[in-house]
């Protein structure tokens, strides 16, 4: 059953169009035993997410994303796949508060046959600490599912275990080649783990990612990413009896911060947002450390650079003066382009049209693609020159936030998607 070449063909003509058409398709009847065997299961699944949403795996909490990252692996040591762990060195941290943030083991998890060389992958990781309040799974009267990483991406992990399993039972993971990346540190930008991404990619034929979705909509192409660290330092004195003996950090870092913001320009599609910031100890003392945490979006590389160079500039500028103290303030700066942007590709929009007209048979129907602004590893990926699709998970809402929510339905028909998408892959 070898869809993909006739498919390309038929996309050719429209593969930078502004609109992506579905490619009508039917289900064979092995397809169509896949999509029941899921169907079956919608309860199993539900209980499924909600086992792996509970574990806490914000990046930094090593042990949570160590406890799930084992319970993954024996599941997909029960599918046949074999396992093993990769680590990342800590990251040093330009702060006030110093330090390192230690990186959790990532997992890889292969099967070694023939034919097409897929790579699935992941991330374990989210944005909830273990502290946060946000911590359970809760489902709606209407199947609305809600809980931290239900869409963004544990309910994407669900889709291709399940997906997997349903492939399992009928044989058809028998002798391929696959190859699982979870990795644990995608919310901090996959600063350890960009290697063995760009590693993997090499290896492999084609990536298919398994973020959500957004109204039911498909990523077709992706902003680059970069952020920045500030740290200013300045001279810590008396803030009644000795004000003219400190010089501020945080007046230092609020000119930086005004002049980082305004570098967000609308029309070219470049933002700059500073997202921490944080300066001084105490309400009666000039503050003699102020920090924040920049993050970056653009369109291309020579645009990330530029961007990137006007932020090293701003953060090597000192606005503020100080006569008696001439070396205050002074600054640190960490920065990078962690993320490149993701283009519109002719193999991924083929196969974002065969997921639609593939969805529109099974139900909640993909309805098209999207430009988006958030990235993904896909994008790191296909920079390393291995087309990738993403966001076949959960179609979801409120990413990030206490909203974040999926539905049942969306859970069991991307899975169903899953299954049948990767059986037609493994048949090319």
């Amino acid at each position: 059953m070898k869809l993909i070449a006739p498919l390309l063909l038929l996309f050719s003509m429209a593969a930078n169009a502004d609109s992506i058409e579905p490619i009508e398709t039917t289900l064979n009847e092995d397809e169509r035993g896949l999509v029941a065997w899921i169907g079956e299961r919608e309860a199993e699944i539900v209980s499924t997410l909600r086992t792996h949403v509970e574990i806490n795996t914000g990046t930094e909490n090593t042990a949570g994303l160590d406890q799930y990252r084992d319970l993954l692996a024996k599941e997909l040591e029960d599918l046949g796949f074999a396992t093993r762990t990769v680590s990342s060195e800590p990251l040093e941290t330009v702060s006030c508060a110093g330090g390192k943030v230690e990186i959790a083991d990532h997992l890889v998890a292969t099967r070694a046959g023939e034919g097409p060389r897929l790579l699935l992958n992941g991330h374990i990781d989210t944005v909830f600490s273990a502290d946060d309040e946000f911590q359970e799974m809760v489902i709606d009267g209407d199947g609305k599912i809600h809980g931290p990483g239900v869409a963004d991406m544990k309910g994407g992990i669900v889709v291709m275990l399940y997906a997997l399993r349903a492939l399992a039972e009928t044989g058809a993971l028998d002798n391929t080649n696959l190859t699982v990346l979870l990795n644990t540190d995608e919310e901090i930008g996959s600063l350890g783990s960009r290697p063995l991404i760009e590693e993997l990619a090499g290896q492999h034929d084609l990536g298919v990612v398994f973020e959500g979705s957004y109204q039911n909509q498909l990523t077709r192409a992706r902003k680059g990413l970069g952020q920045a660290r500030l740290k200013v330092t300045g001279r810590e004195s008396h803030a009644g009896a000795a004000h003219q003996e400190g010089v501020s950090a945080s007046l230092e870092l609020a000119h930086k911060v005004i002049a980082l913001e305004a570098l967000t320009d609308y029309d070219a599609q470049s933002t700059v947002n500073v997202g921490v910031m944080a300066g001084g100890e105490k309400r009666n003392t000039v503050p003699g450390c102020a920090d924040a945490y920049v993050d970056m979006r653009f369109t291309s590389e020579a645009e990330g650079i530029a961007l990137l160079e006007q932020v090293q500039k701003i953060a090597n500028t000192n606005t503020t003066k100080s006569r008696r103290f001439p070396d205050y303030p002074f600054s640190e700066t960490w920065a990078v382009l962690h993320r490149p942007a993701k283009a519109m590709h002719p193999r991924v929009d083929a196969l974002i049209a065969q997921a639609m007209g593939i969805s529109a048979q099974i139900g909640e129907p993909i309805v098209g693609a999207r430009y988006s602004g958030g990235g993904t590893d896909g994008s790191i990926a296909q920079a390393a020159g291995l087309p990738t699709i993403d966001s076949l998970g959960v179609d979801g809402l409120g990413a990030h936030s206490s909203r974040e929510s999926t539905t049942v339905v969306s859970l069991v028909a991307r899975s169903q998607l899953a299954a049948v998408m990767l059986l037609r892959l493994l048949q090319e």
